[in-house]
Order: structure tokens, then sequence, then C-alpha cells
């Protein structure tokens, strides 16, 4: 396998709003997408990074993502915010969502937001973050298009799902952040290794007869397994339910497949939550609370094969401080990727 290519982060945002730009995204707009999809291969995230760049603008060339959406704002109630996305960019949607969501919390303590006639919008931690560095508590609910067998089942209803919830820490800390599918791994980890010919884990998924395969092409044209079997299967019917039926969008396998399914916009929703810490406690008392939580889990004998014991959100933390720094080691089938989208755009792709 071909080593990483190591690029740094400025120019690689550049390029992708450049890419996104010719396409008549303006310039806000491309550089919230771009640094969304940046963010998440910074965090080591590469499943739902610049990889996703070329689908974007495949979609938007062929008007199935509009370039320059009218967005709609409801205020249903004082804390409440549903937004009509206008088939816009996954990331711009979300991110006027949790900043609508935000907003309320600033003066209510809690906000909520549904998004719907959205888009696939990159890492949810991303937008979970958002709250973080407002020094709220956040959450983010993400309907995908249909890839899992619910708990029995052979045959697929419901995406993978994503649940991501973001905590601040305190001053010393990193934020702790979880960022997780419903089903056992991502499917762009099994896109991932189908670009690159590798297998993937048994226990991952079954092929298109129901049967468990390693291969990540058969498995692509077959069904993720939900993890934890019954209670994958129902978190993932929770985010359904938030971020698809609650949200007017998409569900139950109506979210189309953005790599695949050229003949319709996606309809994805999505369900996103903040609230004050100063609605429960002192700020200063929770972090301190934060703080030593994490410093008794760290403390803790690594088990065998472990050098240390992290916490969630730590680990990306680290790496993206360091890669804003030194370059991201794109793999091999980011760099693929993006090399055909700059030859296809008579863009320039740094490094």
């Amino acid at each position: 396998m071909a080593a990483p290519v190591v690029i740094s982060a400025t120019p690689l945002r550049q390029f992708a709003v450049d890419a996104l730009a010719q396409q008549g995204v303006p310039e806000s707009d491309a550089k919230l997408v771009a640094e969304s999809l940046l963010r998440a291969d910074l965090r080591g995230v590469h499943t739902h990074g610049l990889v996703r760049l070329p689908t974007y603008v495949d979609r938007l060339r062929v008007g199935l993502i509009a370039a320059r959406p009218e967005l709609r704002i409801e205020k249903p109630t004082p804390w409440s915010t549903v937004v009509d996305g206008g088939n816009g960019l996954g990331a711009v949607v979300a991110t006027r969502a949790m900043q609508a969501a935000l907003a309320a919390a600033d003066g209510f303590g809690i906000g909520a937001a549904t998004a719907k006639r959205s888009n696939h919008f990159g890492a949810a931690a991303v937008c979970a973050l958002h709250a973080v560095e407002r020094g709220y508590i956040g959450a983010a609910l993400i309907p995908a298009s249909r890839a899992l067998a619910p708990y029995g089942s052979r045959a697929p209803l419901l995406g993978t799902n994503p649940i991501a919830v973001a905590v601040p820490a305190g001053a010393r800390l990193a934020p702790w952040v979880m960022d997780m599918a419903t089903s056992i791994a991502a499917r762009g980890h099994v896109r991932l290794a189908a670009m690159s010919g590798a297998a993937i884990p048994e226990g991952w998924a079954l092929d298109e007869q129901g049967r468990p395969t390693t291969d990540a092409a058969a498995a692509l044209r077959g069904v993720m397994l939900p993890l934890a079997g019954p209670k994958g299967s129902a978190l993932a019917m929770l985010v359904e339910i938030l971020g698809g039926v609650l949200s007017e969008s998409g569900f139950a396998g109506t979210i189309r497949d953005m790599t695949r399914d050229f003949e319709a916009p996606q309809d994805a929703g999505h369900f996103f939550l903040a609230f004050r810490i100063d609605a429960f406690m002192p700020p200063p008392v929770f972090h301190e609370r934060m703080e030593t939580l994490i410093e008794r889990l760290k403390a803790l004998p690594p088990a065998a094969g472990f050098d240390e014991v992290t916490y969630p959100g730590e680990r990306e933390a680290r790496l993206e401080s360091a890669r804003r720094k030194t370059g991201i080691p794109l793999p091999t089938e980011t760099i693929s990727a993006l090399t055909k989208l700059a030859e296809r755009s008579g863009l320039e792709l740094p490094g």
C-alpha cells in the first residue's frame, strides 16, 4: 500500500473552495464546506473528509444540490427552530441549524433545531463542536441513506445514522467528543476499503444473499450490521425518528445514496441540540468535575496492547493540533479522488 501524501491544510482548503466556487457556490459557503471536510481529515476521520468533495461537486454539477439555496427559518417556539435547507450543501444547512439552536440556548438555556431538504455534510462531530466553542454541550443526530439491516433482518431499512455529542472538559483538556455510527463501523470505512481493494473485518456486513462477508465491494452491495445487535438497531431508529420523521425529511429508506443515486436530491434531515451548562450548575464547577472524571480515567492502568487510556475526542484533538502545523497525511484513496477532480476541473491539486 502506498504511503499517505502529506499536504498542508491551507492549500487543501483553498483547493476545495475553488472546486466548489466553480459550481457557483458563494465564497462564504464554499469556505464553510471546505473547512468542515478539512476538519474531518485533520481529526483523522478520512471517511468524511475531502474524499467526499468530488461527489459534492458532481451533484452540484448536475443540479442535485443547489449552489445558492434559499434557506427558510421557522420558530415554532422560542427554543425550537425548523430549517428548510432548500436542497443546499449539507454543511451550510447544518451549520445554520446548529447556529439557531445555539442562539436559542443563549436566551433560554436550551435550543433544538431540525433541518430538512439538506444533504450529506461530513463528520457529525464538526457540528457538535460548534456548541463547545460557545462553552455549551451540543449533539447532532444525522440519518443517512439506507444501508443498515435492523436487528433480525438481512434487508436494509435504516442508515448507519451517526450520533455525535461534544462536551467542554475544562481549560486544560480537549473536549469530550463522541462521534459514532450506529453500525459496527461507518460505511465510509467500507467504501475506502473497496476503493483500495482491501478486506474488511468479519462481522461488519452481510452480502446481497445475507451471508457474512469480508469483501468490501460485496458489503457495499449488501448491508451493514448494527453495533451491539438490538442496541445499535434501536439507536439507529432513534436517529431516524429525530432526524428524519421529526424533521419532515427522508426516512425509512427514502434518503438517497449520494454516491450512487443521481436521480433526485438526497432529502436528508438533521437534528441538533445545544444547552448551557450554567442552566444546571456554574461552568467552573462543571469543568472541575469533568477534569476529575478524565484524570481518574487516564490514571487507570492500560490493558495489554495499549500505551495509555484515552477518552473520546482526545486522539482526534491531538491529531488536529499536530496536523494544522505539519500537514495532513491523506490516504491514497483521497489523493486519487482529488486528483481526478483536479483534472476534470482544471485545478491544481497542492502537493
